[in-house]
């Protein structure tokens, strides 16, 4: 893992624990299970393991040695495939490092829409309850429960 990947991921991580403590800190309730979203109606947990869509992996290639020939044949397919895979492993760094990027922007802003959401939803309620306040409210009301009878 680079240097670079392993920072956006600490950044990541320090980002997720500073929402889990805004959400507490704003009264959110976060369960000791831990439970994912969904991502367009799929749950994020269905999905386990990340695979590469867009880069090469090249085949082994085969070796039979028998003489000083095939293994210098050997060795030239060897050093050929190790540049391959190099070229894959790069590949597929920056194709998780982009899809990881891709997917914390969706995160951050599905986070973003809920919160503006419930605050839209809170300031509804409240505005229809404002509605009622000077027929409803005056010095005799405490906002108390009545006793039980």
């Amino acid at each position: 893992m680079s240097g670079r990947a392993r920072a956006e991921r600490r950044r990541f991580g320090r980002a997720a624990k500073a929402m889990l403590a805004a959400a507490a800190g704003a009264g959110v309730c976060v369960g000791v299970e831990a439970t994912a979203g969904s991502l367009d109606g799929t749950d994020i947990a269905d999905y386990r393991v990340w695979r590469s869509t867009r880069c090469y992996r090249p085949p082994e290639p085969s070796i039979q040695i028998t003489d000083p020939l095939t293994y210098n044949l050997a060795v030239d397919a060897f050093n050929r495939y190790f540049e391959q895979m190099k070229e894959f492993v790069e590949c597929v760094g920056e194709e998780a490092n982009a899809d990881f990027k891709t997917t914390q922007d969706v995160l951050e802003r599905g986070l973003s829409r809920s919160r503006a959401d419930a605050l839209q939803d809170l300031e509804r309620t409240r505005a229809a309850i404002e509605r009622y306040r000077d027929a409803y409210s005056g010095p005799d009301l405490t906002g108390e429960a009545p006793p039980k009878r």
